[in-house]
Parts: structure tokens; sequence; C-alpha cells
């Protein structure tokens, strides 16, 4: 009977609990923990430096909100835009091996001290310049800031322009419309250009050296593991993917207007306008994309402050569906006013409107009017600014960053463009489950567009691996062969499987990760110029 009774109990009280929550409310639950701890700050000196308080000793670790907020000024700080490496940059097109000596020719260096320096030394010795061999970082990874930096703006990898009117998906998601024509640029700062360079991981011949190092590792030093055999990154390394959106696509899709704007200047919201920036069509591939103005919609960053990263993700405040399927969860830069009816402690039976400044944005929902009132996602609408704290208003002083009057070149981002402040912090990811036992999900709604609901930027990088012959060890790139409702294919998340590195129940390897890092799928064979697809 006291078994009997318990379980009625139980029931009894699930039932109270669940009776005004429906299934979308109880999930964002789970997406909606304060990530950064109750003493998390960041300042930044007379010289724009960023610090942390002294009790915080891993800012990445214990306060990753406070730490993205900091990373993405410091990209600004830095001009990612034009000193720091893209993808075509480091996986060069013709690349040579990396210098075996200091009096190596024909080959790839790095400057091991001093001003840091990558670049390519010729068959007399010669150090040439990225620009007097034809190209950017042809035979050798190219860091645009060690020559004094240079506006990088033609990607082949960009995809074509075309009108996004007529799809019925501009109904359900217009995201993933937007994905489809944006340019992804990964940038990537010094340190990590001259780690990949020194490691030889910007070839695939280099690559599959990597693998027959590590393959053979365990059979000749089971159970150890020799230092310095792996691939791992510098703590300083950090890499920022930044979805560039084409005007076309952002005029047709809603994201921004031309009402009452001058023609010549791109159409902008003038309460929170977007970072823009020119991009040329590439000269030797038919031109893949339109030349046009490109609007900075979206960013995926990560630093290797932890030995698994430090993963976030930023958005533009005006894109349409912005924390749509997760909610945006921000503790430190953004607060956004909740009212909720909520009991009276004295009466507990008697709720009532309460307001508070909440860290989270729940995604917009409506009523399926069918007998369970489950509330279903109301995709494509826009999400509130939110208001910034005082912590963060500092910041951006303090660093010098949006500290203008406004736009003065809307071909060239600058530090001082105040449209910086228009961009929000969707998240942080630092571990593959949060302290719930519920799996971490972190996407962009752009980057991400179609499978954002299932996105973990960890559980994706950490299959970046490569087979004996330097090419992709784990095919796939985070899918899992499963579709959500719509029939999009969904993404892994949650912790790495380790039969995606070796046969079952053995060491023998079957790819070699290469430390979160997926550039390598660009890496190419000698005098092999065709882009991966």
């Amino acid at each position: 009977m006291r078994v009997i009774l318990a379980i009625a109990l139980l029931a009894s009280a699930f039932a109270a609990t669940t009776a005004n929550a429906d299934s979308t409310a109880t999930a964002m639950y789970f997406h909606s923990q304060v990530r950064d701890a109750p003493e998390c700050g960041a300042t930044a000196n007379d010289t724009g430096d960023i610090s942390y308080p002294a009790s915080i000793k891993s800012p990445a670790a214990t306060c990753p909100d406070a730490f993205g907020w900091a990373q993405f000024l410091e990209a600004i700080q830095a001009e990612f835009w034009k000193n720091w490496a893209n993808d075509e940059t480091i996986w060069v097109s013709d690349p040579k091996p990396v210098c075996a000596t200091d009096s190596a020719t024909d080959c790839c260096f790095w400057k091991r001290s001093g001003t840091p320096l990558v670049g390519y030394r010729d068959a007399a010795g010669k150090v040439q310049r990225p620009d007097d061999i034809g190209a950017p970082g042809k035979y050798c990874p190219y860091q645009p800031g060690d020559w004094g930096g240079a506006d990088e703006i033609t990607f082949s990898g960009g995809k074509p322009g075309s009108s996004h009117n007529t799809t019925f998906l501009r109904e359900l998601d217009p995201a993933r419309i937007a994905r489809q024509g944006q340019v992804e640029v990964v940038y990537r700062n010094q340190p990590f250009t001259a780690y990949t360079t020194a490691l030889e991981l910007y070839s695939k011949p280099g690559l599959a050296k990597l693998f027959g190092r590590i393959s053979g590792e365990a059979a000749n030093s089971l159970p150890y593991r020799p230092n310095g055999q792996g691939v791992s990154y510098p703590a300083a390394s950090v890499m920022f993917k930044v979805g560039w959106v084409s005007r076309e696509a952002m005029l047709e899709l809603g994201y921004v207007n031309d009402h009452d704007n001058d023609p010549a200047t791109p159409p902008q919201d003038a309460a929170n306008p977007y970072i823009t920036m020119k991009i040329n069509a590439s000269s030797d591939d038919g031109k893949t994309y339109k030349e046009d103005i490109y609007y900075l919609a979206s960013i995926t960053g990560s630093s290797k402050a932890l030995p698994n990263w430090h993963w976030y993700a930023f958005e533009h405040v005006n894109n349409v569906g912005r924390c749509d399927f997760t909610g945006c969860n921000d503790s430190f830069g953004f607060t956004t006013t909740i009212s909720i009816k909520a009991p009276l402690q004295e009466n507990p039976k008697t709720p009532v409107m309460t307001s508070f400044e909440s860290n989270f944005i729940t995604p917009h929902t409506r009523d399926d009017q069918l007998k369970d009132n489950d509330a279903l996602f109301e995709l494509g609408k826009r999400y509130p600014s939110g208001n910034m704290t005082d912590d963060l208003t500092a910041l951006f002083k303090g660093t010098g960053v949006a500290t203008g009057a406004g736009t003065t070149n809307p071909e060239r981002p600058q530090v001082s463009d105040p449209a910086w402040k228009s961009y929000r912090l969707k998240g942080t990811q630092t571990q593959f489950y949060n302290r719930d036992g519920y799996p971490t999900i972190l996407g962009a709604s752009i980057t991400e567009g179609g499978f954002v609901n299932t996105a973990s930027c960890m559980s994706c990088h950490v299959q970046a691996s490569v087979n004996a012959s330097g090419g992709n060890g784990v095919p796939g790139v985070g899918a899992t062969g499963r579709l959500n409702i719509l029939g999009l294919g969904t993404v892994v998340s949650g912790a790495p499987e380790n039969a995606d590195f070796f046969d079952r129940g053995t060491t023998n390897q079957r790819a070699v990760q290469t430390d979160f890092v997926w550039g390598i799928l660009f890496a190419q064979d000698a005098e092999k110029a065709e882009a991966p697809k």
C-alpha cells in the first residue's frame, strides 16, 4: 500500500508540474541555463586589453558568455577581415612542403620567434611576398597581417545569387534560404596559421604524414602516448566563421528593406545597421557568386582557451528567426524583460504577474488549437533587442569598438562602426552535456539554417579527422542520416563516438583527429588547384 501511495503521489506531483507547461517550454528550460558564475565580469584597461576578476582563473570555463563577448570584441580590434587568414590563404591551391631546415629552399617556413611571419622561400632561397607569386598563399599559408594587412575580399567558396521569392521555404524557415546564398568565410588568427604551417596541416601530403605518425603510436608505445605527437593548437588560436549574405537575399527575405534609402548606399535599419563589405567575384572560377555588398549576418567562433575549444555564436539583432528552435542565451551582455505569472510565497495557489530581467529569450510559439494545446514553433519572426548591460557598455567603450558616429565606408568594416552594437550573443558551448545531463545545442539561424534544433559545434567539430590518404576521416561532417519532421537532415549532438576513430575494441586507427578543425577538408595535393566541393 505504501508503494502504491508513493506512486500515486508521484503521479499527482508530475501532473501538477506539467499541467501548465507544454513540451516546448519544458525543452527550453534546459536551454536557458545561466552560463556565467555570479562573480564573472570583464573590463578593458586604457590600452583596450580585456581582463577578468582575480578570482576567475579560467574565464573561458567559468564565464563563457563574458569570454564570448571578449572574443568578439578582440577579433574586431584585430580587424580580422584584413589581418587574419581565411581558408583560401591557409589551405592553398598548390601547396609546397614545409621547410625541414632554416636553409631549405622551395618550401614553406614560419618564423619561430620575434615578429610572426609565415610564407614561401623560393628555389633561390629568397622569401617571396604573397603578391609576388601571383596569388596570396598559392604555395604556402599566408597571414595578411604578417605582411602589413590586406583586404582579402575575393572568395571562391561563395554560392550563386538567386531569387528567393518563389520558394515555399520562405514561409517555413527563411534562414535556411539565407544559408544557401551566404558567402561563409572562416577567419583564423596568426597563432592558428603558424601552427598549421609548422605541422604541415595545410596539404593532403602533410595530413597523410600526420595519419602515419599517429596511427603507429599505439603499436609502438601502447599504453603510453608520446608528447607532441597529436594535433593540439596553441591556446591563443582563434577561428571566426562569418556568414556574409548578399544584398539581394537580405532584401528578398526581409532582413533589411530599402524604404527611403539612397540607392547609392546599402539599405539599412537606421537603429540597428548591419556591418557590410564589398566582396569581389573570384577571377578564376567563373564568378560563382555575385559581386556585391554583403551583410555580416552571423558569426560562429571558437577559441582554444579550453582543450575542447570555447564556442560561441553571434547574430544580428534583426535576423529573422534569430532565436527560433533553441532560444537565445546571454548571461553577460544583454537582458530581456520577462513577465510571467508566479505564485505568491504566502499563498502559492494565487499566482500574480511579475517581471524580471532574464538571460534567455524563448522561441516564438503558437497554440496548435488541438486537444492537447501544444505550443508549436512560429518561425521567421524577429525577437526583442534586449537591454545592454552596464558591463558590456563599458567593455565596448574600453576596447574602442563601435565608438564612432556612423558608417563612413560601407565597402569595408571599421572598428569604430556603431553597427557592431547591433549584434547579440546567441549562446556559448564548452561541454557536450550540461550539468542537467542535457546535450548542449548551439547553432546560428543562418549558419546552421535548417538544423538549428540539433546543431552542436563541439559534436560536429570533434569528428574533424583525416584518413591514411589525408582525406576526410569521418565522412558526413556531422550528419546522422536521420531526418527532421520537414525532411531535412539532422546533425550530431552529445559526446563523440569512439568508433569514428578506432576499430571497435582496438587501438587500430580509422581516423586521426585534427583538434576540432574542419578546414582540413580544403587541403589540396600539390599542383591541384580545384577547390573541394
